[in-house]
């Protein structure tokens, strides 16, 4: 890995009591997420499906509107259809448009037609009154009201116009896409074919939940975690289980992965004896990335496995490996997916408490998105930040994100936020 212009913006000038956490050999955030963007192409393969089954899958092309929606000129208002030059004299009531039962296409002199919310609008009529702004007497309609021209009326096109583009290829499919589509009488749509990731943990210290521990040992959580925060309808998940900490167990793990377009592996990626993962992704392709100045999260391994396939090996600490998997593989499937990358937004709020960190890596805290006494938004800590604590996940909402250089942050301070339901899922 050519580490030549990784940015090491630590400061030098730091007093000498502070420890400084940079490492030359780590890639910047930024740095490693424009490589693996660059490595992975998106998926080419699509199938068509009904657009009430699509929902939470992308798009594989552009579609277009074929029709103005609505076709017609439709009423917003339960009311009258009347000619505005008329309404200052009594109108005689005639027919009736219902939606989906249109009345008569035109109005005789001083008459209005009732029309329901959604029903055609006569072509001479050029106004509806909504019926609260009336009086009938004796079949006769006084406007109380008078309404400008066009009023409450929805023109053709006005909701979606012929020829725009309702779906962009790699665009996910949400209820309101679908509900578009739907109004344009699409009833099939193209896209992309379930993503195939197969997720694995390794390590001889881990136990499936429900097994008896023995001594040195602790359950398996980092599998559970990643398949839950990876489960989705764009995607199809083979769960591999726990693998050995041999070599042999790792790469039967990849051969049991080996129809999967992306595989994920967390722990045995960090330097110790024990961790054959790297090992083994170097032989079947290229290790590109091992490492990321960021807490938690440095341990990152991402890897080119041959037949446009990829890897990512996660830490082995969960806090680690949920924020790996937040700032890297989400992003990297929505690309497998053929979505165009979009900016993580963030908040700009003031601290609760007090933060400590290390210059030298970017670092993100665990935090809790509220509102104090005069209903302002704050972040405050959940409190301790170490890698193993999981309950810092589970109680948080949020990440304060500290920057590369920051030496943590006092009570009241002006802190970078970010939602975790701007990765589409909170928490998590």
């Amino acid at each position: 890995m050519d580490t030549s212009t990784i940015d090491t913006d630590t400061d030098m000038n730091q007093p000498a009591n502070v420890i400084n956490d940079a490492d030359p050999t780590a890639m910047t955030i930024k740095q490693a997420s424009a490589l693996i963007l660059k490595c992975l192409q998106p998926l080419s393969t699509h199938e068509s499906l009904p657009v009430i089954e699509a929902l939470g899958r992308h798009s594989a092309k552009q579609i277009v509107a074929t029709q103005d929606v609505p076709p017609f000129r439709a009423s917003a208002m339960d009311g009258f259809a009347l000619r505005v030059s008329e309404c200052s004299k009594e109108l005689r009531i005639e027919g009736k448009s219902l939606a989906g039962h249109p009345g008569e296409n035109s109005l005789a002199a001083y008459t209005a037609q009732p029309v329901m919310t959604g029903a055609k609008v006569p072509d001479d009529a050029d106004a509806v009154v909504q019926q609260e702004n009336t009086t009938v007497i004796d079949g006769k309609l006084k406007i109380n009201e008078i309404p400008i021209k066009e009023q409450h009326i929805r023109m053709p096109g006005s909701g979606i116009k012929a020829g725009s583009t309702l779906l962009l290829p790699g665009e996910r499919i949400g209820p309101a896409a679908v509900a578009l589509l739907c109004a344009n009488g699409v009833g099939q749509v193209r896209v992309q074919t379930r993503l195939k990731i197969a997720v694995f943990s390794t390590g001889d210290e881990l136990v499936n939940p429900g097994d008896p521990l023995s001594e040195g040992q602790i359950y398996d959580s980092n599998r559970a975690l990643l398949l839950s925060m990876l489960d989705d309808q764009s995607v199809e998940l083979i769960d591999l289980g726990i693998v050995a900490d041999t070599e042999l167990g790792v790469s039967e793990a990849f051969e049991a992965a080996r129809d999967a377009d992306l595989v994920i592996s967390s722990g045995g990626v960090s330097v110790g004896e024990a961790d054959y993962v790297k090992k083994v992704v170097s032989t079947m392709g290229k290790v590109s990335l091992w490492k990321v100045a960021m807490k938690p999260g440095r341990p990152l391994t991402f890897g080119e496995l041959g037949g446009n396939r990829s890897f990512f090996g996660l830490p082995g600490n969960p806090v680690s490996a949920a924020i790996t998997c937040l700032l890297f593989v989400k992003p990297a499937i929505e690309h497998l997916c053929g979505s165009a990358h979009r900016e993580i937004p963030s908040l700009t709020l003031p601290l609760r408490g007090k933060l400590n960190k290390n210059p030298g890596r970017v670092e993100y805290q665990r935090a809790i998105l509220e509102k104090n006494a005069n209903n302002d938004w704050i972040a405050t800590t959940t409190g301790l930040q170490d890698s193993h604590v999981l309950m810092s996940l589970q109680q948080a909402n949020c990440l304060i994100e500290l920057p590369t250089n920051s030496t943590g942050a006092e009570d009241g301070e002006l802190v970078t936020v970010i939602p975790f339901e701007h990765f589409g899922r909170g928490p998590l």
